[in-house]
């Protein structure tokens, strides 16, 4: 993302009173680096902006979410970058050391997918609801439908002509993305003969991973098939996404569990 598009003057403000705190002309290097996106990069890795993000009260009051996100993400790479491992949840509370670090590392320098993966954050920061109105046979039926609903999303695809389906294949995919990677303890948890938990997030129908990953693969690669997704650019990033989903939930999960976690209810998932 081009940055001086995308920052607010609060935004701007921000990150400089974080990290130049040794300097009283603020709003001179504001303007200096509005236009010098090099020297932007590098305050927008800086620990001190890190640490300021994850520690001030309201931050999405004084910030944007896509700044925000955007940091965290950041952080998270360098995370994954320096340690050996990442960890893998099993079950509700168990977790085991997975060595695909590198693997994670690789996919996240890509800067156009990291830029996605912030783009899905900020999305899910309001989430909306609806009444859908549709004709089965001779009668008018009413669905009430929300975007944080992977079964409702499904059903909306099924209503419109596959020249519109495009945002609800992507919004599925992105859902379960969302799901595993920032809500995994609501993923129920399966056992050969039943499932032991409910999931207080997912849809109407209880999922384990393994069918949030199934269903990211199928409608990630349904939405790249779609001719939006080539005027969008955004046909490799989906592709990369249903075959590396295990991947990219990680540093969402690093995100979630270490940085957000007392934040997560209050950021995210709240109703406009």
């Amino acid at each position: 993302m081009a940055w001086g598009d995308v920052l607010s003057d609060a935004d701007l403000r921000f990150i400089v009173e974080a990290v130049a705190t040794q300097r009283s002309d603020h709003a001179h290097i504001i303007e200096l680096v509005r236009d010098k996106p090099d020297f932007l990069e590098v305050m927008l890795d800086s620990e001190k902006l890190f640490r300021r993000v994850i520690t001030e009260e309201d931050i999405l009051i004084k910030i944007s979410p896509r700044l925000l996100f955007d940091i965290l993400l950041r952080r998270a790479l360098k995370d994954i970058e320096r340690e050996s491992y990442t960890m893998e949840r099993v079950g509700a509370v168990e977790r085991i050391p997975v060595f695909d670090n590198e693997r994670v590392v690789d996919l996240m320098k890509d800067k156009r997918l990291r830029d996605y993966l912030c783009d899905v954050l900020v999305s899910f920061t309001r989430t909306q609801s609806a009444t859908v109105y549709f004709k089965s046979g001779r009668v008018y039926r009413r669905r009430r439908y929300s975007d944080l609903d992977v079964d409702d999303m499904i059903a909306i695809s099924g209503l419109v002509e596959e020249e519109l389906r495009f945002p609800l294949y992507k919004r599925i995919g992105d859902i379960c993305l969302f799901i595993a990677g920032i809500f995994p303890e609501h993923i129920t948890a399966r056992t050969p003969d039943q499932f032991t938990t409910r999931p207080r997030i997912a849809g109407k129908k209880q999922r384990s991973l393994q069918d949030y990953e199934e269903d990211a693969w199928k409608f990630y690669r349904l939405a790249a098939e779609q001719s939006d997704a080539r005027r969008a650019n955004l046909e490799d990033i989906l592709v990369t996404l249903a075959d590396n989903f295990t991947l990219a939930k990680k540093p969402l999960n690093l995100i979630s569990e270490r940085y957000i976690k007392l934040h997560k209810e209050k950021w995210l998932t709240q109703a406009a």
